[in-house]
């Protein structure tokens, strides 16, 4: 059986993995770095090899949601397929690859033109994320009815956007898709700017507050009740992030309880000897941020933009779709996504989408195991199973019919 590659093709990392193995898909930045004073550049899954991101100068492939630089995109991709494929020629292998939604005809015609003639796939298959996602929620959940007739709503909070797609037999309905213009990549430059102005100028260390960011940030279940909680001087929500440096600690800590006590009491101490001052940790302070940073997906207009949130869009993306449709969609309403992970999400999103579905519809909003890799995963099973070889283009189908043998993945 020929073997598949699957490739998840996100703005802020790249999960790669053979469908042989479908538990162990390499996840990495889909970025080059430079770091300071250094000439060359780290490619892809070498920055996971930093010691030092401090300061890093990022470029990446994906610019709003799309592939602008196809050169650097193949460089990443290639440098690590000769690692996952060893001494196996890619022509004696497929691949499965995700879209942007609503790609454009040259950038598809551009995707397959690097995985056949670049990359040297036999064939390729392109999919968008959410259909594929679908696909492994029903694998973990095959009892649910909507699972069953491949209809649910995929909220996908990625790197550059948020979509709340509608799918029915296996297929999104792109009428019907809404996008938030809000990701992971938009928070972080948010908290950028508001840790900047009230802590530590962080504005060129978009790579790490992004871990932080991560580490950190929660979704809040009642924001009136934190805000109030916050601005005590007791505020359970504060929070000393010790900033790495460089050499020991790659990516800093919060600092915990215990680490604080000790430090007060070195310091009373040496206050009272009338010693020397221990020398100060770079420290990033934060408090309410860490709630009202993921907030403005739920409430765009905090930051000054006119969208709706993210219930909102979901409830409009079902309104969009065939009214037959409302009550299957909206008991299968799956959460994936890299910025999924922030604790708190999918409680947040239920109770805000409850006041917006009628009384008489039942709600099930899912959160995804792993919601950065569920893509990754739906793709995998897709490759394994007999529609792979009917769905996929092939080198000798791309060179006679050019883009009319995109035909059989839909718009």
């Amino acid at each position: 059986m020929q073997d598949v590659v699957v490739v998840d093709l996100g703005g802020g990392s790249v999960k790669l993995g053979s469908a042989r193995q479908p538990d162990k898909p390499k996840v990495f930045p889909n970025a080059s770095a430079k770091q300071k004073g250094e000439r060359s550049s780290v490619v892809g899954e070498a920055m996971l090899g930093l010691r030092d991101v401090g300061g890093l100068s990022l470029r990446r492939p994906v610019d709003r949601g799309y592939v602008v630089a196809w050169e650097l995109q193949r460089d990443i991709l290639a440098r690590s397929l000769r690692g996952l494929l060893g001494g196996v020629s890619p022509a004696a292998c497929g691949l499965v690859l995700t879209e942007a939604y609503h790609n454009l005809p040259a950038l598809r015609e551009a995707a397959v033109h690097m995985a056949l003639h670049e990359l040297g796939f036999a064939s390729v298959l392109l999919s968008m994320p959410a259909p594929l996602s679908l696909r492994w929620h029903a694998h973990c959940m095959p009892g649910l009815a909507a699972n069953q007739a491949g209809c649910g709503v995929v909220v996908d909070a990625g790197f550059s956007f948020t979509h709340a797609v509608p799918i029915f037999d296996w297929r999104p309905l792109p009428g019907a898709i809404r996008r938030i213009d809000l990701g992971g990549k938009a928070l972080t430059n948010f908290m950028k700017e508001v840790v900047s102005y009230r802590s530590i100028n962080m504005m060129d260390e978009a790579y790490l507050l992004e871990h932080i960011k991560e580490q950190l940030c929660f979704v809040s279940g009642n924001l009136q009740a934190d805000l109030r909680a916050a601005r005590t001087r007791g505020s359970p929500f504060r929070c000393e992030y010790v900033l790495p440096d460089g050499l020991t600690d790659t990516w800093g800590h919060p600092r915990t309880q215990q680490e604080q006590e000790a430090l007060a009491a070195a310091a009373a101490a040496q206050r009272a000897a009338h010693g020397p001052q221990l020398p100060k940790q770079p420290v990033l302070a934060v408090n309410n941020e860490r709630f009202m940073v993921p907030e403005a997906l739920f409430h765009p207009s905090d930051i000054g933009m006119d969208e709706a949130g993210l219930a909102e869009a979901v409830a409009q993306a079902v309104s969009a779709a065939h009214p037959h449709l409302h009550a299957l969609l909206y008991s299968n309403v799956l959460i994936t996504g890299g910025t999924a992970r922030c604790p708190g999400f999918r409680d947040r999103l239920a109770a805000e989408l409850r006041a917006l579905v009628p009384d008489d519809y039942e709600l099930g909003v899912y959160l995804a195991d792993d919601p950065a890799v569920c893509a990754w995963r739906g793709g995998a099973l897709l490759a394994a199973s007999a529609q792979y070889p009917q769905l996929a283009v092939t080198r000798k189908e791309w060179m006679q019919h050019g883009a009319a043998a995109f035909a059989k993945w839909g718009p």
